[in-house]
């Protein structure tokens, strides 16, 4: 399995173009499966591996820039033709995942949720329009590439979705009040560092009010090699209520915290 791994970083990492197509889709698919499929036990063993630590930062990036370029290829696609989002095909996965995060939610409410935070909606924001049908409320948008929120508006546009989603180009870092947000989703991909995913999430326990709601999206196991996995700093105040890992073909886990008054 090491040897596999190390064999998709090499692939991976000797191109450089990784939008959608016949080389790329199949090496990622390969990795997807390798992380979907492999025991705990044995996981453990490959995370565990010197040359797996070694790479494993590196793969995270390369899923991430494969990930974006994917958003934005089908954003194109969706843009130019709504009837395309229905053969995207991780559709069903992002519907799947919205399913699971809002029964999280909805299940440590402690006040209704009237304004939502979606950082790092990216390209496609499929994710943000899900959360908004099933919370029946508004959800802002925040992306720091602009490439991703022009495309991000061109898909809202186009799926008459402008209502339900609004997008702005900046960095969570910049905003210090974010006490109006009853919730906010932290994406996988916001601070692939994991000093970076720590000082976002010291952030919004600094910015946001007592009593509101955060949701980062994380990864275990061999998932770790697709995204970071998330721990709350332990100096921050945020209360952990949940960590839920969702069975295949779903690939985030989900962490979900209070904003506590201890800041």
């Amino acid at each position: 399995m090491v040897s596999r791994v190390e064999d998709l970083h090499r692939r991976l990492g000797a191109l450089s173009d990784l939008r959608p197509g016949p080389t790329v889709d199949p090496l990622f698919a390969r990795l997807v499966d390798v992380a979907l499929t492999t025991s705990p036990g044995l996981a453990d063993e490959v995370l565990a591996d010197p040359a797996v630590r070694r790479l494993r930062h590196e793969l995270v990036e390369l899923a991430a820039r494969g990930e974006y370029e994917l958003e934005l290829a089908w954003a194109e696609r969706v843009a130019a033709d709504p009837g395309e989002l229905d053969r995207f095909p991780y559709l069903e996965n992002y519907r799947l995942l919205a399913g699971v995060e809002h029964d999280v939610v909805a299940a440590h409410l402690a006040r209704p949720v009237r304004r939502v935070l979606f950082v790092g909606s990216g390209p496609l924001p499929l994710s943000s329009l899900l959360l908004a049908d099933r919370l029946g409320v508004p959800v802002d948008n925040l992306d720091r590439d602009p490439r991703a929120v022009d495309a991000a508006c061109r898909v809202a546009l186009a799926l008459g979705a402008v209502d339900r989603v609004t997008f702005a180009l900046g960095d969570l870092l910049d905003h210090h009040d974010l006490a109006t947000y009853d919730l906010v989703v932290l994406a996988a991909l916001v601070g692939v560092d994991p000093d970076e995913k720590r000082a976002c999430l010291a952030h919004l326990a600094r910015t946001m009010a007592p009593g509101a709601l955060v949701l980062a999206r994380s990864a275990h196991a061999l998932r770790t090699l697709l995204y970071p996995g998330v721990e709350l700093p332990a100096d921050v105040a945020l209360d952990l209520l949940a960590v839920v890992h969702p069975p295949a073909p779903v690939i985030n886990s989900i962490v979900l915290a209070r904003v506590t008054d201890g800041r």
